[in-house]
This record gives structure tokens, C-alpha cells and sequence, in this order.
């Protein structure tokens, strides 16, 4: 009797350190009646082996909500607007990717971290006064920010495109979506024409080159991380110099004076 009570507290430690290997190894076990069983859990190297595709991608979610953020400060929303703005325009545009690609879950429910990373910056941004007020220093930076996110994510959706084997014209047309989809929604929802739509902003034209460069380089056998620098590279050299310098493509014929106007 005194053996068989001494195996229990033996027992539940193998038991317990079973279980902790296998979550090491990335598996949970677990012991009933029936058995053993294993269950994988999907992420738990995440933060050993980072791909340069989720850093690109965080990296595209943080400029880009921080855009949103600045454009709500702006329009004086309280907290639930600046948080859902944020989320709308880093998620858009990579939402309707996904929907195109039939990629399911849609990445931010995959990686829901970033809607706590979100959450987490929109906090002291509303309600700290000296964050409030530093930011607004940073509001002229908001252009620099803009391009970035522009950048990061037109050449995460060509990425992702690519490598589901899509055609080049699609890898291209699915980065400019990625790119420019959130900001289009976050424009109707502040009720302004998309910048996307107004002539001099190279919005569009300059994902599209990023996304050409990208292709380019890829097909030329270049490194990935070259590839990536230097199209998103280009496509903020492009929208910094539309919105510092005035570059534009040619003007539509109704723009051209103001002598004649569309019937």
C-alpha cells in the first residue's frame, strides 16, 4: 500500500513534464481514460522563428494604424472611433486580399496579437496629454508614416500573391488593393473622397510601380530582402514626391483649365 501511494506523486510528475515537452516541441498532451492525445499548438515558436513576411506585415499594421490614429486626433473622435479607424485602415486592405486569395482565417484573426498591439498604442494615445501633445509634432511626419505603410503593405499582399502562384499582373493588382484598400475606407468613413481618387497624390501609381519593382526583382533571382527594400523604397520616394514636390501624372482634360466643365 505504502508503494502504490508513493507511484502517484512519481506518476503526476512524469505526467507533468510530458505534458511541458510537449509544449516545448510544440504539442500539448494530455492523459484521460481513454488515452493519450496530442493537439498542436500552431504558434509556439513565433517568437524564435520570425519570417520576414510577419515582420513586414507587423510592421505595416503599426505605421498604418498610427496614420489612422493621427487622422482621427484630427477629426476629434473619442477612443472607440481613433481604435476603430486604426483597425479598419490596417485591416482593409488585407481583408479583401484575403477574400480574394480565399485565404481563410483572415490574417488578423490568425494573428490576433495585433489587434492587442493596436489596442495597446490607441490607449495612452488618446488619454496621455504629453502623448497627445508630442504627437502632434508628429503630425507633420504623418506623410513619411503614410508612404511607409503604403509600402509595407502593397508588398506583403504581391508576396502573399506570389507565392499562391497568381499571375504577375495579379500579384501587382492585389498589392495595390492590399495597399490602398484600408485607406480608401478609412476616407468613407471620415466622409472624404478617397485620396486614392484625386489627381497628384501618385497613391495608386505609386503601389503599382512598387508592386512592378518588386516582380521585377523577383524574376531576376534577387535576394527577398533586397527585393522588399527596394520596391517599398520606390513606392515612398514616389509618394513623397507627389506630396512634397507636386509630381503628378498628366491631367485629365477636365482638370486642365477651369474654362470647361463636364455636362
Amino acid at each position: 500500500r505504502y508503494q502504490a501511494r508513493s507511484r502517484r506523486p512519481n506518476a503526476a510528475r512524469a505526467a507533468g513534464a510530458m505534458a511541458f515537452n510537449g509544449i516545448w516541441r510544440g504539442k500539448l498532451t494530455t492523459a484521460g481514460r481513454g488515452g493519450a492525445h496530442s493537439t498542436y499548438v500552431s504558434r509556439m515558436g513565433a517568437f524564435t522563428h520570425i519570417s520576414p513576411s510577419l515582420l513586414l506585415e507587423g510592421s505595416a499594421v503599426i505605421v498604418t494604424a498610427l496614420s489612422a490614429m493621427i487622422t482621427a486626433a484630427k477629426k476629434e473622435m473619442d477612443f472607440v472611433g481613433v481604435y476603430a479607424l486604426a483597425l479598419v485602415t490596417s485591416f482593409g486592405g488585407g481583408t479583401i486580399r484575403d477574400l480574394l486569395l480565399d485565404r481563410r482565417p483572415f490574417f488578423w484573426v490568425e494573428r490576433w496579437e495585433y489587434l492587442v498591439i493596436v489596442l495597446a498604442l490607441c490607449v495612452p494615445f488618446v488619454y496621455s496629454r504629453r502623448l497627445y501633445v508630442w504627437s502632434s509634432t508628429l503630425v507633420a511626419r504623418a506623410d513619411i508614416i503614410d508612404a511607409l505603410g503604403l509600402g509595407f503593405f502593397t508588398i506583403s499582399g504581391t508576396a502573399l500573391a506570389a507565392k499562391a502562384g497568381m499571375p504577375a499582373i495579379i500579384c501587382a493588382l492585389l498589392g495595390v488593393v492590399t495597399g490602398t484598400g484600408g485607406g480608401v475606407m478609412r476616407d468613407l468613413i471620415i466622409i472624404e473622397i478617397p485620396a486614392l481618387f484625386k489627381h497628384g497624390t501618385l497613391h495608386a501609381t505609386a503601389a503599382l510601380a512598387g508592386a512592378a519593382a518588386y516582380l521585377a526583382l523577383r524574376a531576376l533571382g534577387a535576394n527577398e530582402a533586397v527585393c522588399v527594400g527596394a520596391s517599398v523604397l520606390v513606392i515612398v520616394a514616389l509618394r513623397l514626391t507627389a506630396l512634397w514636390g507636386g509630381a503628378a501624372l498628366p491631367r485629365p482634360h477636365w482638370l486642365d483649365t477651369g474654362r470647361w466643365r463636364v455636362p
